[in-house]
């Protein structure tokens, strides 16, 4: 089931790709707003690999060197120093704890209690979330050198020793990320060298029935706009990966408060030199809607690359048209198995053995034992083999108190609200109507809206927390079912 390759610590890829070509470009990102008038920043390999060594001497000098795998909380602006930092933490020691932008502190103070966090790293901009974490929790707090500081071409550091093999170090807690917090407080995933090398070993996983594995299609591009914000577990995956395993140069965006916009995604497209894009969902849905986009799409990429969510139906058969889609999931065998009470309806498990524990992300990063439960749902192609579309989350499910599971991803396209509220929306709620079933039928006096003031939770990676949205609503939907009943 594939040949076997010899899997690289981080630092090994690293010292690799320094050996073979230090004047490839790393990393090439854009200036400011104005893309065409201050167009983008490379940073080649060489430097890359200087501003590791300098950072690590910092953190040895300031932190410390951790014999333990100390956590380090590194939060800043959303620039290239989050994979500068997570390799000098790999250097020194540390297991650097990541969290999203869009945490409250709430979560970040949970994040920061279950990791047994003391010690934060911090950039410039970023004072005013840090200083109010650590009145809650007392904290270290060190500032990050700029990144013009760890680029610094003059006085260049003495490369900071690592001396670790594969066998010892595969294993090591290198990074910290966390669930979305989608169905309550976020959840601590520890990440190993292991969790970000295992790239190597997808890309001779055997195609099935002429269809090639999704690591295999990546090697076809040479420079990726990545989308997705470089602190989200899949920036951080895609940013060691893509540069140091798969040779391709990264092309990030300027830092912009929350999602990119739309003008933003459109200068970079057309100006940047790339052959390809990754990111999450919600940028996708922003392409499929601007024909300008759609053209330079296609004119310009070999694939676009997403995971974090589901694509809705017309995002994905717009740019299906333009240009080849691959949606990460495992890149190898998976066992459906049908889910009660939805007839053709089969949710993604996975299930552990010889070969898969080795090579499936599931294995490190949860508690599963022996089967992995994803609560991705999914219902089968008619005719074509291997063939699934994704249905909805098994957490999106309702369950009415008859036992019917009713599904509002189906409707969610139909969705968008137009300026005059209900009377505007109810051909929507009717065409919605023809696609559910019974259990599913929605009537106009049990339409309730959200408040500016209770604003829907949304993940990181955009879409919205339909289980938090529920709990938060509670008191108005049970207000609405004693006013018109059940």
């Amino acid at each position: 089931m594939g040949s076997q390759v010899e899997q690289r610590l981080i630092t090994q890829a690293l010292a690799d790709a320094l050996a073979e070509n230090p004047d490839r470009t790393w990393v090439s990102y854009a200036i400011s707003n104005n893309i065409v008038q201050d167009g983008f920043r490379n940073i080649t390999i060489r430097q890359l690999a200087t501003a590791v060594d300098r950072l690590a001497w910092y953190i040895d000098s300031n932190i410390g060197k951790s014999s333990d795998f100390e956590t380090v909380l590194y939060y800043g602006l959303a620039d290239v120093r989050y994979i500068i930092t997570l390799i000098a933490g790999i250097k020194t020691g540390h297991s650097v704890l990541f969290c999203s932008h869009f945490n409250s502190q709430i979560f970040n103070l949970h994040l920061c209690e279950k990791t047994n966090c003391h010690t934060v790293l911090r950039t410039e901009g970023v004072e005013a979330v840090i200083d109010s974490l650590v009145q809650e929790r007392p904290m270290k707090v060190f500032q990050a050198p700029s990144l013009d500081t760890l680029l610094e071409e003059g006085n260049l550091p003495k490369p900071y020793p690592y001396t670790k093999s594969w066998r010892e170090a595969c294993d090591d807690p290198i990074s910290i990320g966390h669930s979305s917090g989608t169905t309550g407080l976020p959840k601590p995933i520890v990440w190993t060298n292991r969790s970000y090398s295992v790239c190597e070993l997808h890309q001779v996983v055997p195609d099935l029935d002429g269809h090639p594995p999704y690591a295999k299609l990546l090697l076809e591009s040479r420079s990726v706009y990545q989308t997705q914000p470089i602190y989200h577990p899949f920036g951080l995956f895609t940013g060691v990966t893509d540069p140091l395993y798969r040779e391709k140069k990264m092309v990030l965006g300027p830092i912009v408060s929350g999602p990119t916009p739309p003008a933003i995604l459109e200068q970079v497209i057309e100006h940047a030199d790339i052959d390809s894009l990754s990111g999450v969902p919600i940028y996708l849905e922003m392409i499929a809607k601007s024909p300008k986009l759609l053209d330079l799409v296609e004119k310009k990429l070999k694939y676009i690359f997403f995971a974090g969510g589901a694509l809705s139906k017309p995002a994905g058969d717009a740019l299906s048209a333009r240009l080849l889609l691959n949606d990460k999931e495992s890149g190898l065998k998976w066992e459906p198995r049908e889910v009660k009470g939805t007839d053709g309806v089969y949710e993604l498990v996975y299930v552990k053995n010889s070969y898969t524990e080795k090579r499936q992300h599931v294995w490190w990063h949860t508690n599963s034992q022996d089967i992995h439960h994803s609560n991705d749902l999914f219902t089968k192609h008619p005719t074509k083999a291997h063939h699934w579309k994704f249905y909805s989350r098994a957490d999106d499910m309702i369950v009415t108190k008859f036992g019917w599971n009713v599904n509002p991803v189906l409707v969610d396209d139909e969705s968008v609200l137009p300026d005059d509220p209900l009377q505007s929306i109810l051909p929507m709620v009717e065409r919605g109507n023809t696609i559910m079933d019974a259990a599913g039928q929605l009537a106009k006096e049990k339409i309730i809206f959200g408040t500016k003031d209770k604003p829907f939770p949304l993940a990181g990676k955009g879409n919205v927390q339909r289980s938090a949205v529920l709990k938060l609503y509670e008191p108005e939907i049970e207000d609405m079912y004693v006013r018109v009943g059940d």
